[in-house]
């Protein structure tokens, strides 16, 4: 969410002067980010002039600076209230409600701040981001849009146009915004890292000299660095430059695992817990509840994007895309027995699965359509499926499964814009992995026929019998629109998005072009692989 600073002369309308030069130095504090200076001058300020809104808002600007966002909302709150058709205040009002996780309450309050100010650029873009967030494609789009036509040299509302444009398919256009903003800012490294999520765009020689010269010198932000390296890499793979593209990965990586927290062994620990308690429990009652629900589960970068955009182009099925329910659920439940999951299962009852499958069904429908069935792409889920079948009996399960070593190789050199931290380390990536598929194998022994694998390699050899087998799995009736998949007009939200909309291809394989470099990631497959349960 941005703000933006005016020029005083109509903001602090009725200050004296000397409290127009403190409130003056107060606002240059801020643009300096020196919070603690421009707070101290606020406050004498408003002692002398207290609840003027100006000042108010520029309190609320330090507070937010300091990270005291539930201060700065109650200031904010004050100063709405002494202004209410300030449209900057309201706007800001909106960020700060935002910051406190009140999503709705901040998209009104844009609305209303553009219905003050519809010319207010801050109004718009923010309305954008709130809409982004909550996964209208569509809506952020249009907003972006007006924050261009207001602002046409907003680069970071170019780039996040891109990103809305590539969600709704329109790659094209996608490519066209980025290159707009390296036209202007060859240095950019937003719209550097934007062409290289797009997936189908190929730098031509120049551009990727331009690039290497970038990434050699020093004028990427050290805060940009980890991004850099990634989309550098990634766009010197897309040219074939595979021996220079290795160390760099390797780099992106090293860089970004400083930066997160992960304990390999504690997950470990915590799979075994899952698997052991559920083990224990007798087979759960036969019932249709959730019979609407297709979940898909597995390891991230298995063709997941793609078996969900094969299955919403049937015309009885909505594509979810990446959803949390299910942790919600379980936390939930676990926040009011007092204890973690697993712990509780053995306590719980046959109608305390059906509450939690209950509750998971009612957060699904203030966003699902007029469709029979939806899909949950929340693909770690398969640590739950126990839970899921006793929460949801009638649903279907789909393992999404790739080769391996391409499917590790491809979580590995991608940055994730969620937490996949196990990512970013070889022996926490396998060691990951390993728990994926001896869970899965746990499950398939606990819950026969319920999971149908779909593995990539065999859609890529026999395309329309691997997709009858999938909807036939799920109960549906094949349709042809299924093989026609990236026709299908949705929105995707995942860095899969440009390559769902192309049809199969059976080049995007790329492991093999490593050769030897992938050596070490080979040896830590083969070495968990060893003692691993059959």
């Amino acid at each position: 969410m941005s703000g933006r600073f005016l020029h005083p002369d109509r903001r602090f309308a009725g200050l004296p002067i000397h409290l127009t030069v403190s409130a003056e130095q107060a606002q240059r504090a801020l643009e300096r980010g020196d919070a603690a200076r421009a707070l101290r001058e606020i406050e004498r300020a408003l002692h002398e002039a207290p609840g003027h809104p100006e000042l108010l808002r520029l309190e609320a600007l330090a507070l937010l600076q300091l990270g005291r966002h539930a201060h700065a909302l109650e200031v904010l709150h004050e100063a709405v209230e002494r202004a209410p058709d300030d449209a900057l205040i309201t706007c800001q009002f909106g960020a700060a409600l935002a910051q406190n996780g009140d999503m709705a309450g901040a998209e009104e309050a844009f609305r209303r701040a553009i219905a003050q100010d519809p010319a207010l650029v801050d109004a718009w873009y923010n309305l954008a981001h709130a809409l982004d967030r909550r996964g209208d494609a569509h809506g952020a789009n249009q907003a972006y849009e007006r924050v261009l036509a207001l602002r046409p040299g907003h680069a970071a509302a170019r780039v996040q146009r891109a990103e809305m444009l590539k969600m709704l398919g329109r790659l094209d256009e996608a490519e066209a915004e980025l290159r707009a903003v390296l036209a202007a800012e060859p240095g950019s490294v937003s719209a550097w890292v934007g062409l290289s999520n797009l997936k189908t765009f190929r730098p031509d020689d120049a551009e990727l000299e331009r690039l290497l010269a970038l990434q050699a010198g020093g004028a990427v932000p050290e805060h940009r660095r980890v991004d850099f390296d990634f989309a550098c890499a990634a766009l010197l793979e897309a040219r074939g430059r595979y021996a220079e593209a290795y160390p760099l990965f390797v780099r992106a990586n090293a860089g970004k695992r400083r930066s997160v927290r992960w304990n390999a062994a504690a997950v470990s620990r915590l799979v075994d817990e899952i698997i052991e308690r559920f083990a224990r429990l007798p087979p759960a009652p036969a019932d249709a509840r959730g019979s609407d629900v297709i979940f898909l589960v597995g390891m991230p970068r298995s063709g997941s994007t793609l078996v969900e955009q094969i299955l919403a182009s049937h015309p009885l099925v909505q594509g979810g895309g990446e959803r949390n329910e299910i942790v919600q659920v379980l936390q939930a439940e676990s926040q009011r027995r007092g204890q973690p999951f697993p712990s509780w299962v053995e306590d719980a009852t046959d109608e305390d699965w059906r509450r939690l499958g209950e509750d998971y069904l009612a957060r699904g429908r203030v966003w699902r359509d007029s469709r029979r069935r939806f899909t949950d792409k929340t693909l770690a889920n398969w640590q739950a499926l126990a839970a899921i079948r006793r929460m949801l009996p009638g649903a279907r399960v789909i393992h999404c499964r790739r080769d391996p070593l391409e499917t590790l190789w491809s979580c590995y050199k991608h940055h994730f814009s969620e937490a996949q931290s196990f990512s970013y380390d070889l022996d926490e990536l396998v060691a990951f992995w390993r728990d994926c598929e001896r869970a899965m194998a746990a499950w398939s022994r606990l819950l026969p026929g319920w999971i149908h694998p779909f593995v990539h390699e065999e859609l890529l050899r026999e395309p329309e019998a691997s997709v009858r087998s999938l909807v036939g799995a799920l109960g549906l009736p094949f349709d042809p629109a299924c093989l026609a998949f990236h026709e299908t007009a949705r929105v995707v939200q995942t860095s899969s998005a440009s390559q769902v909309r192309q049809p199969l291809r059976r080049d995007l394989a790329v492991a093999s072009h490593y050769g030897a470099l992938l050596d070490p990631l080979r040896r830590r497959m083969a070495a968990s692989t060893a003692g691993a349960e059959p």
